[in-house]
């Protein structure tokens, strides 16, 4: 069996693999798998199964019939592709005399529970969520959309990596196009391994060096589900929780996956109470520096006698001194994720108490300054997927605000907004269905409609069927 002896000459440690030889009926054969990754349960059951097989002729199509029938096969012709198999954990089947091998899939995988994932939790609607197994996540959508429609297009990108990645989609509502131009950018990439999901998310990007949001993640199988109903397509990275929708629009992120579980008004509700904390988060302290500084006269008397004396005798200028509370804020969060568990709630509480109660009595900083960016900070992850754009977005408009007064917030305001308006990928505008205004997407947007109300898929979004449910008078 020279082949298979071929094939782990190729490998840097063939002690990692292990070599089994058999008889089938008068034919000799030759495993080679994997003794870390491969299930010695289920090779030790397909070589008894081959070891039994009663058939006149031995080969692997008598071979599949009747040992492998509980396994998944395929035959190869390539030593490469056999090669890639037997890395991944699959076994590999030699029968003498016999062209090709034969792949079988005997992965051992040790993976976690699913489980209620941490950054989408839900008071009503299903608690799973994704885990690190790519097979165990295309089950989770399997289980959900039970239609022959559903697309589940294969690739491994990754020289050294080999990753497994998935293209999946609905066949008859999702955009060829769309399809198409995922699977180019995929197909494109050149690199020494795809060890996330986020690394596959670069390269999908329209714009890598934006700080906003251009592809939709999520961890929860029933939102991946809406989404590929709705006629995205949906990417799917072996290794990785995570799964990349696309095409992506900026009011996506201000919805919750509890919003579809709850009344639509009060899900209508918390969208608004969600967009007025993100303009809370982005402008505030640039607003109050500016007000301090250049139209302080628009206050309120008492409210600015009430700042004044709250100010008296603080050493840095406005500007300075938002700053420097806002990076000490940051600091602390960053202190709390990156500390083990047990310390990092306290860390963030305690921290966050001392330090700023202690500035304040020491008369470095003053309490209007703590209070305004502690709202801003916490008004910032009401809407947690773009916090982090938020943070950069809040200096620059403190910046901003202390430089050029309230004239140049509203400027640069005017020009952050074109900005996100002109962004356009994969055929979906960003900020769609407001700009441009299409009316029949606004079912689900700031607003949200019942379901009973939904009876098209959303315009913005490629597909070639409309059609989401019949109308009021067809039910």
């Amino acid at each position: 069996m020279e082949r298979i002896d071929k094939l782990l000459s190729k490998v840097s440690t063939p002690s990692f693999f292990a070599v089994s030889e058999f008889t089938f009926g008068e034919t000799k054969g030759k495993t080679v798998a994997s003794v870390d990754l491969t299930d010695a349960s289920a090779l030790r059951a397909i070589l008894f199964a081959v070891k039994n097989a009663k058939v006149s002729r031995p080969n692997y199509d008598s071979l599949e019939k009747c040992a492998l029938i509980n396994y998944e096969f395929k035959r190869i012709e390539k030593e490469s592709e056999a090669l890639d198999g037997l890395l991944a954990g699959d076994a590999i089947l030699a029968l003498d005399g016999q062209d090709g091998l034969m792949l079988i899939n005997a992965r051992k995988y040790e993976t976690r529970a699913v489980a209620e994932p941490p950054t989408s939790g839900v008071i009503k609607g299903p608690r799973e969520g994704f885990i690190e197994s790519i097979k165990t996540n295309l089950s989770l959508v399997e289980r959900k959309l039970k239609t022959e429609k559903l697309k589940v297009e294969r690739l491994k990108i990754g020289r050294r990596t080999k990753t497994d990645v998935a293209i999946v989609s609905v066949d008859g509502i999702a955009e060829e196009k769309v399809i198409s131009e995922i699977r180019k950018k995929l197909t494109a990439i050149d690199i020494d391994g795809i060890i996330d999901a986020h690394y596959v998310q670069t390269y999908l990007e329209p714009r890598p060096y934006s700080i906003f949001n251009q592809i939709g993640s999520c961890e929860k199988p029933d939102i991946v589900v809406a989404k590929i109903l709705e006629g995205r397509v949906a990417v799917f990275v072996d290794g990785s929780p995570i799964v990349l929708t696309l095409p992506f629009m900026f009011f996506e992120d201000v919805q919750s996956p509890e919003d579809y579980y709850e009344r639509s008004t009060f899900a209508s509700f918390l969208r608004v109470t969600r967009i007025v904390a993100l303009m809370i988060g982005i402008f505030l302290p640039g607003l109050y520096v500016a007000l301090e500084i250049y139209h302080f006269s628009v206050l309120p008397l008492q409210l600015l006698l009430t700042i004044m004396n709250a100010t008296k005798g603080v050493p840095f200028p406005p500007l300075v001194e938002i700053l420097f509370v806002t990076f000490l804020f940051e600091i602390i969060r960053e202190a709390g994720v990156r500390m083990p568990q047990a310390m990092g709630l306290a860390m963030s509480v305690v921290g966050a108490l001392v330090l700023g109660d202690t500035a304040v009595k020491a008369g470095f900083i003053g309490s209007p300054a703590v209070m305004i960016v502690a709202l801003s900070s916490i008004s910032a992850y009401t809407v947690p997927n773009v916090a982090s754009s938020t943070a950069i977005l809040r200096v620059a408009f403190t910046v901003i605000g202390g430089t050029l007064g309230i004239y140049g917030l509203l400027v640069c305001g005017v020009f952050l907004a074109l900005y996100i308006s002109g962004m356009n990928a994969y055929e979906t505008p960003y900020l769609a269905p407001y700009a441009p205004d299409i009316s029949r997407d606004k079912q689900d947007g700031l607003l949200k409609t019942p379901i009973v109300d939904s009876i098209r898929r959303p315009k913005s979004i490629p597909h070639v069927n409309s059609t989401r449910q019949s109308k009021k008078g067809e039910r």
